[in-house]
């Protein structure tokens, strides 16, 4: 990732939660199959990919405005 006085906030925050998604993705893969586990795995995923994405939209926004419809969700 690189040394974080490098970067600035937004870019360490999209980082941390790339990985965080990354992360959660990986440990939840390696656990065996089953009906009730899948539909609480795809949950989790879809959960934890929605912060990342979340965050890159909010500091993607055009105006202040838009930033803060973003953030809302």
């Amino acid at each position: 990732m690189g040394n974080f006085e490098d970067m600035d906030f937004n870019q360490i925050f999209r980082e941390r939660t790339k990985k965080f998604s990354i992360a959660i993705i990986r440990a939840l893969s390696v656990l065996p199959y089953s009906d009730d586990l899948s539909i609480i795995r795809k949950q989790v995923i879809r959960s934890s990919t929605s912060v990342a994405a979340n965050y890159r939209a909010v500091s993607r926004a055009r105006s202040e405005k838009e930033k803060f419809v973003k953030s809302a969700l």
